[in-house]
């Protein structure tokens, strides 16, 4: 059984550590403050089991940065050199797929 809490927090960590680079982009910063919502909410567990309530909490606020316009659903990366965009657009949307395989209903 993999360890849901672990592999959660590492995933938000990374997707983080990712969106840092792109701090100046329009709602960027928003994100980033509710990925960082969502570990303490984690943290906070101390059952190394997070209970449903837990997950449920954890799955609305991710799902609430994907909205319409503007939203990580939009974001892309774009740059000159297309090898470099291509690389980040697709390690941004594995970040993404293992998230929400995570947090998978």
């Amino acid at each position: 059984m993999t360890n849901l809490k672990k592999e959660l927090t590492d995933s938000l960590t990374e997707l983080i550590e990712f969106l840092s680079e792109y701090k100046e982009q329009h709602n960027v910063k928003c994100f980033i403050e509710t990925l960082k919502n969502m570990i303490a909410i984690i943290e906070t567990i101390e059952n190394p089991e997070l209970p449903i309530e837990c997950i449920e909490q954890i799955r609305k606020m991710y799902k609430s940065m994907f909205f319409p316009r503007d939203g990580l659903s939009d974001f892309y990366i774009m740059d000159s050199d297309y090898a470099y965009m291509k690389r980040r657009n697709d390690q941004f949307s594995l970040l993404l797929k293992r998230i929400d395989s995570l947090l998978k209903d």
